[in-house]
């Protein structure tokens, strides 16, 4: 790499996708990555707080209903050490019983599955990730 290419470098923006739903998850990912973004991916929520450590991602995207941990047990967990990385949770719950507002009172975007268009999905998780740059 010459001197040029070396100060010119910057790391790609890096996101965490958490969703046990393979084909859902699969269609963020290539929406991501086709935007430029380089992709982490479990479907695990046990897993989570140590890819975060590995990857340092500047967005997670965090399902509910997870195996292992779900999703708004990591959510609190995160923000304990990281209080300023965005998170959007998404999920198929309507936010009824206060999900939505504890994912709000965590910092976090709340999207439901079913009545978020993908496009508005992948829009938020863009701008949600770049704007932590």
């Amino acid at each position: 790499m010459g001197l040029f290419s070396w100060f010119s470098w910057k790391p790609r923006t890096c996101v965490l996708v958490v969703e046990d739903d393979v084909p859902l998850r699969r269609f963020i990912v290539e929406r991501l990555e086709a935007n430029g973004v380089r992709v982490v991916e479990t479907g695990n929520g046990n897993e989570v707080l140590s890819l975060i450590q590995t990857h340092v991602p500047q967005c997670v995207v965090l399902d509910v209903m997870l195996p292992g941990k779900n999703g708004m047990q990591i959510l609190a967990e995160l923000r304990v050490s990281n209080p300023d990385l965005p998170v959007v949770v998404l999920t198929t719950l309507s936010g009824e019983g206060g999900l939505r507002q504890e994912a709000y009172r965590h910092g976090a975007a709340f999207l439901n599955k079913a009545s978020t268009s993908l496009e508005v999905v992948i829009d938020t998780i863009l701008r949600s990730a770049y704007g932590n740059r």
